[in-house]
């Protein structure tokens, strides 16, 4: 896990990487969370585990630079072979966050990822790629922190 006021990203229960983000505000600390993120995958996969899913939560971000965006377009590009599902939850109420997060998914081009504002949608999104212990533990961590800037 990162420091708080950036973001974090680890596997608490099962496939199910959590990740929270913060703030990204230069292209460096893209690169560490991309850097973060790839490993949480390499040593769950190196541990035997199945196809790790991503619930990744960006609703505490205001904005990201456009060089920040262009890196996180960069990740998820590369990302894309080693996650099965992808859950990216933003405040709809931000909607410069949900366009640069909705470029960054098409350029990705995974049907399986998507981007939802409602903590109940990402549920059922990753429902069928989750058990049930690892469907409780997103609910938690969905519920962890109040929704939007």
């Amino acid at each position: 896990m990162q420091g708080r006021e950036t973001f974090s990203c680890e596997i608490r229960e099962g496939r199910l990487i959590e990740a929270r983000v913060h703030a990204l505000k230069r292209p460096e600390e893209a690169r560490a969370y991309s850097a973060a993120l790839g490993q949480v995958v390499q040593d769950h996969i190196a541990r035997g585990g199945g196809g790790p899913v991503l619930c990744a939560d960006h609703r505490p971000v205001v904005i990201y630079a456009p060089a920040v965006a262009d890196e996180l377009a960069r990740l998820f590009g590369q990302m894309n072979a080693h996650l099965q599902r992808v859950a990216i939850i933003a405040a709809k109420s931000n909607a410069t966050l949900v366009m640069q997060l909705g470029r960054i998914i098409r350029e990705a081009g995974n049907p399986k990822r998507q981007l939802f504002y409602d903590a109940t949608d990402v549920a059922e999104f990753l429902t069928g790629d989750l058990n049930s212990a690892e469907r409780a533990r997103a609910q938690a961590f969905l519920a962890e922190l109040p929704s939007g800037p």
